[in-house]
């Protein structure tokens, strides 16, 4: 069974790091389900902080393998410094793993970053494949599998056109307009009505 240790030596692994500081516990507000949270300042770049989970992956996320393992998930982000709450608002993402959640790229959790900062213009978080990082690859053991999620701030504009139109159109338009994934100050990326 893959545990908290295994998935803390994971995370410095995708980081790129040698190390990691000691988790901090995030919980929910009556105690029920708790998560570790790393953060890891200038990673990957200065100025930018990157958070991970730690045994987010533990939540049943409604997944198997074709083998009938569970699939369990781990979330990364890597958002502008300023902002030190981001932890919460990646904490608050994982506390959704489960039915009737979906977690998978393209899984819009809304309010996210809107509940630590009411004055972002992107509220929401979006998860995706990891791209920030050269090495967060799925493991295995003979119990579980898990794989990892890059958490992004979207706008409520982003967020729609994701849910109209899917998680590969709004990615096309991500890829054409270059926006600043690391801000959540930004303001929406151009979106074609019809995406092609």
């Amino acid at each position: 069974m893959i545990d908290s240790y295994e998935v803390v030596s994971r995370v410095a692994a995708g980081l790129g790091v040698t190390g990691v500081p000691t988790p901090m516990t995030r919980a929910t507000g009556d105690g029920a389900k708790k998560v570790g949270m790393v953060e890891v300042p200038d990673c990957p770049q200065p100025g930018v902080t990157s958070w991970a989970t730690v045994a987010a992956s533990f939540f049943p996320s409604g997944y198997r393998t074709r083998d009938g393992r569970p699939i369990g998930v781990e979330f990364v982000a890597g958002i502008d410094s300023r902002w030190t709450l981001i932890g919460d608002a990646v904490a608050a993402c994982a506390f959704q793993i489960g039915e009737p959640n979906e977690v998978r790229p393209g899984t819009v959790y809304r309010s996210a970053i809107g509940n630590c900062y009411p004055q972002a213009s992107t509220p929401h978080l979006m998860s995706v494949p990891p791209f920030l990082w050269n090495s967060f690859e799925s493991y295995s053991d003979a119990d579980v599998h898990v794989t990892w999620l890059q958490l992004v701030p979207v706008t409520e504009d982003e967020a729609a056109y994701c849910l109209a139109y899917g998680f590969d159109a709004l990615g096309d338009a991500f890829a054409r307009e270059q926006p600043d994934l690391y801000s959540i100050e930004r303001q929406s990326v151009r979106l074609t009505t019809r995406p092609h």
